[in-house]
């Protein structure tokens, strides 16, 4: 068999190299190809002097389970609704949240306790001891005496709410002498809306009516009624002294009026030991029944024992309101 000559032999290993380096020559610029634009794009930014920031991972909710699961510590975010309660339950804080005050807990289990005093306007005698009082107190103000007005305007500075205190017919009116203008049973409704309509101008800052006397009219359907559409227009409530057999609660319940009704008289006998005594059974009676109403007059001696027993129930718990707090 003829051998090739030396020189093709030396051709084939030169073309086998040649391939062997275009093959690599080609894999190498696809690399490359595909490292570039990132080199090219951090020379850049080295050039315009941009700090090299490392990358910020987000997390889905999938993801923060899984690296939990793996031991990694989660960072707690928080909303600022979020710190503001972490706060108050403790957390972050070794502030601790104050226990009830002996007179807040109290005030939770006394009853509300509402004071009127009547027959305001014929004199300016027990201002001061009013002034003393510290306490919201209802004053029933009658109408066109002396100081009517004075006392309404003390009323309001005083932060006591007035009312007006609307003179009725009474049973045996004979043996009482009745303010001018009392409303009685006879009158024609007319009558009656003049004299409302008069009061009711001669008093400023009302909140609602009482009945001075009264027990007569007060068991007339017609006149009441009457008297208590009025006081709707006006929106205004009714305070019932309850000095005779009223039909008011009813009708007031039927006309959806704001009504409250006297559970105590204060002060039938002008002593200090019985008046105190009858606040005692007001404190009793609102214990029990959440609230109560206490009737007491314009009188020196009434006066003086509120400013004494008032702070002492105060202290105990029970809670002094405006009549107008506890209508229905």
């Amino acid at each position: 068999m003829r051998r090739k000559p030396d020189y093709q032999r030396s051709i084939y290993v030169l073309l086998a190299i040649v391939v062997i380096e275009a093959v690599f020559l080609i894999a190498s610029c696809r690399k490359e190809e595909g490292i570039r634009p990132v080199v090219e794009k951090t020379k850049t930014e080295r050039k315009k002097g941009r700090p090299k920031v490392n990358p910020v991972r987000n997390y889905s909710a999938t993801q923060k389970k899984q690296d939990v699961s793996n031991g990694a510590k989660p960072v707690k975010s928080y909303s600022p609704a979020q710190k503001k309660q972490d706060v108050s339950e403790g957390t972050g804080s070794k502030e601790q949240s104050k226990p009830e005050s002996r007179e807040a807990y109290l005030a939770a289990v006394q009853g509300k306790i509402a004071i009127v005093l009547d027959d305001w306007g014929y004199n300016l005698n027990n201002i001061e001891l009013l002034r003393q009082i510290d306490a919201p107190l209802t004053l029933a103000i009658l109408p066109r005496r002396a100081y009517s007005v004075r006392i309404a305007e003390l009323t309001k500075e005083l932060n006591k709410e007035a009312i007006l205190h609307l003179p009725m017919e009474p049973h045996r009116e004979k043996q009482y002498q009745l303010e001018p203008d009392t409303i009685l049973i006879n009158m024609s409704k007319q009558e009656i809306l003049k004299i409302l309509e008069t009061d009711f101008k001669s008093i400023p800052g009302l909140k609602g009516i009482s009945n001075h006397m009264g027990s007569q009219a007060t068991e007339s359907e017609d006149l009441m009624k009457v008297i208590f559409e009025e006081l709707k227009k006006k929106k205004l409530y009714f305070l019932d002294s309850f000095t005779g057999k009223t039909v008011c609660p009813k009708l007031a319940l039927e006309m959806k009026l704001p009504y409250a009704r006297r559970n105590v008289f204060l002060d039938n006998k002008s002593d200090a030991e019985y008046i105190q005594g009858q606040l005692e059974a007001l404190a009793k009676m609102s214990k029990q029944d959440g609230f109560a109403v206490g009737i007491g007059h314009d009188r020196k001696r009434t006066l003086e024992v509120l400013v004494r027993v008032i702070p002492e129930l105060k202290k105990r718990g029970f809670k002094f309101v405006y009549a107008s707090e506890i209508v229905n």
